[in-house]
């Protein structure tokens, strides 16, 4: 390291060239001259004082030096190890459908607002029927009177009076007025818009006084007792990814992680874009809704009793891979090796080394950059892996 060194004749030179305007007395030079004195004795002070800060700086310098460069190290133990495969997906209500009209006519009513809950079978909305309800009012009355009729010809067949011709016909035309009704009130009833299964109303699509009609999407409901996530996974994981497989699933919007089994993985492979569908049902997860985005974690590989090390201590090179460790010198205490190693697969910054460490190797995790092999180490001695 290079010493600081100040020529003060330098320092004088310049102080003395620096000065600007002329002096035209004796007095005025003189007085300038002890003011560059005094200016010249400070900086030489100043100097002093570097260069004994230097001298101490390099001091301390050279005792690191002795001690070893400072390193954390981590002692490796087997464990189990295990490689995910990262999906994007969504969650889809497993019930989810619109109602609508089965008639086309004008909407008398609107029943429910969005938000509403509902049963299957509900009236959401009611469309006009009053020339199919006048139809029913006339035939209601052709049926009371046909029911008197049928009424008394029974009473006077089980009297022996009247022929069985006359209880017949009144019999049959109170059946079939009967029937008439049925029919009818069936067809009133298509009238009334109905919720198709039971769950929440997502949204309302018709307004009083509006046309329905078939087809027309008039209401959402959305049953939220079975919600499910839905992705789409490559084609060349379609050997690893099966029913029943365990998932880790993150709603980074919820700030919640789920648990749960793939429920259904496709056999059909979509040519377009060469992935096969995946979902995964999920149990009640508080605050979730449709179409919220998920991250599937998909375990594609498993190690028992592996060795693994943070990823970024494995450093490459032309010739291979390798790691640091440390390593007892019996006269300069621990100094770095440098070993080779052979890696496997790595997942959430952790990789599995298939050959060239073993249980109880001392890897150096922290202050490996830039270490020569054999050179001095010391630090912390920490966690085991």
């Amino acid at each position: 390291m290079k010493r600081l060194i100040i020529n003060s004749t330098l320092i004088a030179a310049m102080a003395l060239a620096a000065c600007g305007g002329k002096q035209n007395t004796a007095d005025s030079k003189k007085a300038k001259a002890e003011e560059l004195k005094k200016q010249i004795a400070n900086l030489q002070t100043e100097t002093a004082k570097l260069q004994d800060s230097l001298l101490k700086l390099e001091a301390s310098i050279g005792g690191n030096e002795e001690a070893g460069k400072l390193v954390e190290v981590t002692t490796m133990k087997k464990a189990a190890f295990e490689s995910y495969l990262i999906l994007e997906g969504t969650a889809d209500a497993d019930q989810s459908t619109i109602a609508t009209a089965k008639v086309p006519g004008t909407v008398t009513k609107v029943l429910v607002q969005p938000g509403d809950a509902v049963r299957a079978g509900q009236i959401l909305a009611r469309i006009d029927n009053t020339a199919v309800s006048q139809g029913r009012i006339e035939l209601e009355n052709r049926l009371t009177f046909a029911k008197t009729v049928y009424d008394k010809q029974k009473r006077l067949w089980e009297q022996g009076i009247g022929t069985e011709i006359q209880y017949l016909t009144a019999k049959n035309q109170k059946d079939a007025l009967e029937k008439s009704l049925a029919t009818i009130d069936a067809q009133i009833d298509m009238y009334n818009i109905k919720a198709p299964l039971s769950g929440t109303v997502e949204s309302v699509d018709l307004r009083v006084g509006q046309i329905a009609a078939p087809g027309m999407p008039s209401f959402r409901i959305i049953s939220l007792d079975n919600i499910k996530v839905t992705t789409e996974v490559a084609e060349t994981y379609a050997k690893k990814v099966k029913a029943g497989d365990a998932v880790n699933i993150e709603f980074p919007s919820l700030q919640q992680n789920v648990k749960s089994k793939v429920s259904f993985a496709s056999k059909y492979i979509d040519p377009m874009n060469r992935t096969f569908k995946v979902e995964v049902k999920l149990p009640n997860v508080p605050n979730l809704k449709p179409n919220m985005v998920a991250k599937i974690k998909l375990t594609d590989y498993t190690a028992q009793n592996a060795i693994s090390v943070p990823t970024n201590c494995v450093q490459r090179t032309e010739s291979g891979e390798f790691v640091m460790v440390a390593k007892m010198d019996g006269k300069n205490g621990f100094v770095a090796e440098k070993r080779s190693v052979v890696s496997g697969k790595s997942s959430d910054g952790k990789t599995e080394i298939t050959s060239g460490l073993n249980e109880g190797d001392m890897v150096i995790t922290v202050g490996f950059q830039e270490l020569n092999n054999g050179q001095k180490v010391s630090g912390s001695w920490v966690k085991g892996e």
